[in-house]
């Protein structure tokens, strides 16, 4: 059989099995009219089978978005592969969101991706409004108090950083990449707080870099973001997820893999250290 042929007839295979998939799991309403017991939503483009609104939708965003709302007007809906999306533009529409409807609009939506990353949406930042959310706010704003140590020592190190820096540069000035230096900080404050790294520092002033634990992990972290950061195509059409064509889903579980036998490593080693301190004073 001609390979062109093959090849057509797998592409039709798999875009009537999207197709069926996505009527499954919408329970075979209707998308957009208000027919068939969905609710009505925001005009919107015309899309195409299968891949929605992602082939209108182009770099710049912002600019994209304009024109859409220059058509359809301020709040209008957009179906990316499998996902949709109502899209704000107006200030007074946003303002009604965030403050009438701020409890509907404060739960997280996550991609397949960002759910294999942030443990199934089970951290502060991901998880959805409700009693499990205010209870891990709580903990938090708890330990992060108990983190001003910390946090005060780390922003004076770096601001130690950049004072040498800026004394070693030609003309006693150099430019900051500050964005960087916040992100260190932060790693460094984690870091200090999880296991009290600034005793592992290398240098003879433990102000003057990372610890190793932070630049481990911040390895890692940069090895993440950009799968976070980018649109997976994988995350829109679930036939490229189930099959994993780009390879996304392997990469970003051997990652998370390392993430995971990171973090593990260090609350192993802050165990053992409490258990040192309890039998030492027995």
């Amino acid at each position: 059989m001609d390979k062109a042929y093959i090849a057509i007839l797998s592409f039709l295979f798999l875009f009537l099995l999207h197709y069926l998939v996505g009527r499954v799991s919408s329970g075979g309403k209707s998308d957009g009219n208000g027919k068939g017991g969905r609710k009505k939503l925001p005009p919107s483009p015309q899309a195409l089978p299968f891949l929605g609104h992602l082939h209108l939708v182009k770099a710049p965003l912002h600019a994209a978005l304009i024109h859409f709302a220059a058509r359809h007007g301020p709040v209008f809906s957009l179906r990316m592969g499998s996902r949709r999306a109502v899209v704000v533009l107006s200030p007074e529409c946003a303002r009604e969101c965030f403050t009438e409807h701020d409890v509907t609009f404060a739960n997280r939506l996550l991609s397949p991706s960002q759910r294999l990353v942030f443990f199934d949406g089970a951290m502060l930042g991901t998880s959805s409004y409700g009693p499990y959310w205010r209870n891990l706010r709580r903990v938090a704003a708890h330990r992060v108090g108990c983190m001003s140590g910390a946090i005060a020592a780390e922003v004076c190190a770096m601001a130690r950083r950049m004072s040498h820096a800026a004394a070693a540069a030609p003309g006693g000035a150099a430019r900051v990449e500050l964005k960087r230096r916040l992100f260190e900080v932060s790693l460094s404050v984690l870091m200090e707080t999880i296991t009290q790294t600034k005793t592992s520092r290398t240098e003879a002033n433990a102000d003057t870099d990372m610890s190793p634990e932070a630049n481990e992990f911040k390895q890692i972290v940069d090895e993440i973001v950009p799968y976070l950061g980018a649109a997976n195509r994988s995350d829109y059409l679930p036939v490229l997820r189930w099959l994993d064509v780009f390879g996304t889903r392997n990469k970003i579980r051997a990652a998370v893999s390392r993430r995971d036998a990171f973090l593990q490593r260090l609350i192993d080693a802050e165990r053992r250290r409490l258990d040192d301190g309890s039998d030492s004073e027995k």
